[in-house]
């Protein structure tokens, strides 16, 4: 016997929730594959009897694989008579899929509705908020790594081109060029920037990692970032040539909202 009933639900970017409400068009959008979401909203209009409940919400891929979940967490239910509805900001989601998704909607260990949303790599915008674009425009470094358990950033030279950072971290720690947490080996790095002048903090975020491989990229890149070495000894093809051999470079795609 079914414990209660979904009358509705949606998940939907935090954008067009702002805009259109609950029933906006339903999906999320992540900037790089795999990678963190965009913030979206899951709004869901429950019929179960009063009292506390778990509740859980499972994203299946196209694959037929849970690619990732929210909850179990514990809800209070106005009861069968009366609609629950509750509507979560979700900002750590990843999926390592794009497609359709199945996402299913439970309620003490039993699927009560399932609905189906689009998860879409959306074109990173070439220019990023106001204020992001600030922080990185006006500083000489900004702080990347890793977040978790045992987060750990370190300051970094970069070099800032429509909304893309890139930065240069060496294979193996050394003196001679920067090693950045998590680069390479993570797809995603915590990003701060700071004030000029002033050892404090303007804006944190995520962005998803793609580290270049040789080639035209790996070059293009690289002779951004050769004339951004303030402390380069040597003409830039010696430093071009080391990196070649020793460093990787990453294309960091901030994780905001446009």
């Amino acid at each position: 016997m079914q414990i209660g009933e979904l009358t509705y639900a949606n998940v939907l970017d935090k954008r067009a929730f702002d805009a259109e409400g609950e029933g906006g068009q339903p999906g999320a959008f992540l900037s790089g594959l795999p990678g963190r979401a965009l913030p979206f909203v899951i709004y869901r209009a429950w019929k179960v009897p009063t009292g506390v409940v778990s509740e859980e919400i499972r994203f299946t891929g196209p694959s037929g694989r849970l690619v990732w979940r929210w909850g179990p967490k514990a809800r209070r239910m106005l009861g069968s008579m009366d609609l629950t509805t509750e509507a979560d900001l979700v900002e750590d989601a990843h999926f390592d899929e794009w497609g359709t998704y199945v996402v299913s909607f439970i309620v003490e260990g039993q699927i009560l509705g399932e609905i189906e949303i689009p998860v879409l790599v959306q074109a990173a915008p070439q220019k990023l908020p106001k204020e992001v674009e600030e922080g990185l425009k006006k500083s000489d470094t900004i702080w990347v790594g890793t977040d978790g358990e045992k987060p750990k950033a370190v300051p970094v030279w970069f070099v800032y081109r429509q909304g893309k950072i890139y930065l240069l971290s060496q294979k193996e720690p050394g003196p001679e060029e920067q090693s950045v947490p998590g680069i390479p080996g993570s797809d995603e790095v915590v990003v701060i920037t700071r004030r000029k002048y002033r050892d404090t903090s303007l804006d944190r975020f995520y962005a998803s990692v793609r580290v270049l491989e040789s080639g035209p990229e790996f070059e293009q890149a690289a002779k951004l970032l050769v004339d951004r070495r303030r402390s380069r000894f040597g003409p830039p093809e010696d430093s071009l040539k080391r990196w070649r051999a020793s460093c990787v470079i990453a294309e960091l795609t901030p994780v905001v909202p446009a």
